[in-house]
């Protein structure tokens, strides 16, 4: 029962982490995936290679607002996060992605990448670029193994979540370098080169003693049986079932119909101009199965709750979108579909509401400004 949380997009100072967990411990979830780099930012240190804080940690903006934005967390923060969600029963699960989603590492070492562009600038809106690390370039693999050191020296968690998804190959088809690759090692094409990248990324975590996770994007040839994908694409979560289990992968339900948290969760919530209404109902009926058997789905591993911060700038904000849903995820994560109730589960929701409410008045009176929390909802 995973919870994710995204400082990449907006940094989650560490007080306010430990308030999310607290809230997370009262539902029983056990796993807090942390989703620590993307194109507009990267929040680990990584000894000797200062460029991540001073250049890779920050960016100018966010969608135009003419506001600074930037955080880096310190090993001993980090460390003492982990340390605070295991006195709870939560195992935090860090996220490297690769090797797209990657414009922050760009902008600072522009020399992992196949067309370096030293004017690259870490990324004020959302979305994703072209930009993939070049796997054949000796200094990548050399910054993912101090990377991967650093995770297993603050994360006693044997998985690492390495992203995987939405990389185009395009770049990598042109790079002179792949190109060369591809033809010595009798490739046909990218995927076949992005298993391998994730064969070599695999090897690098398992001299840790560190295992792979990542997101599933359609494509179960590009995984190694035995690894942990999630199903996050509308329309592949049901086929991911099928598809995951012939080829030996374990499976985590993440489907963004049912768990995206992020998402609007009543019409009229702001969207963004493009994400879909998921309330609390939806949310109720998730069955990780999609109604397949026990023989048919025990690959399945839990249920997860991924919440992207593009548009979520602070934890007031985390919060009104993740609950009540989360509570709704969570009961999904351990109730056979069998023995649940949807009027039960609006009476559980109902006495629980003074409890949340306390914990969000708890939050707003800590607000700098003192005006009232979700202010960016309210005005919509």
């Amino acid at each position: 029962r995973g919870m994710m949380v995204d400082p990449a997009r907006h940094f989650i100072p560490i007080k306010d982490l430990k308030k999310f967990v607290d809230m997370m411990a009262y539902y029983k979830f056990n796993k807090l995936h942390v989703h620590l780099t993307d194109n507009q930012g990267w929040r680990l240190p990584v000894p000797g290679y200062p460029r991540l804080q001073s250049v890779a940690s920050k960016r100018t903006e966010s969608f135009g607002d003419g506001i600074p934005h930037e955080g880096m967390y310190t090993k001993k923060e980090l460390k003492d996060l982990v340390a605070y969600c295991a006195a709870r029963g939560i195992e935090v699960i860090p996220e490297i992605d690769v090797p797209g989603h990657n414009q922050a590492l760009h902008a600072a070492y522009p020399e992992f990448f196949c067309f370096p562009k030293p004017d690259m600038k870490v990324r004020t809106v959302a979305g994703n670029s072209r930009e993939l690390v070049c796997p054949q370039k000796p200094e990548v693999w050399k910054f993912y193994a101090a990377v991967f050191k650093e995770l297993k020296d603050i994360f006693p968690s044997s998985t690492v979540h390495l992203g995987g998804d939405e990389a185009p190959t395009e770049l990598w088809k042109k790079c002179p370098l792949c190109r060369e690759a591809r033809t010595k090692a009798g490739m046909k094409d990218e995927q076949e080169q992005m298993r391998a990248f994730f064969a070599n990324m695999t090897a690098l975590l398992n001299k840790n003693g560190q295992t792979p996770q990542f997101w599933y994007e359609g494509n179960a040839g590009i995984y190694h049986p035995g690894e942990t994908v999630y199903a996050w694409r509308q329309d592949q979560a049901r086929q991911a079932i099928e598809k995951t289990k012939k080829a030996g992968l374990n499976l985590i339900m993440a489907s963004n119909e049912y768990c995206y948290l992020d998402f609007p969760q009543f019409p009229g919530q702001y969207n963004w101009g493009w994400m879909q209404t998921t309330p609390l109902q939806k949310c109720y009926e998730l069955d990780p199965a999609f109604g397949k058997s026990a023989a048919e789905a025990g690959h399945i591993r839990g249920v997860h709750a991924p919440v992207w911060a593009e548009h979520l700038p602070d934890l007031n904000h985390l919060l009104y979108r993740v609950y009540p849903r989360a509570m709704a995820l969570a009961e999904a994560g351990w109730s056979p579909m069998e023995v649940r109730s949807w009027e039960n589960f609006q009476r559980k929701v109902a006495d629980h509401r003074s409890f949340v409410l306390k914990r969000f008045n708890y939050d707003l009176k800590r607000t700098k400004d003192n005006e009232p929390p979700f202010r960016w909802e309210n005005k919509k």
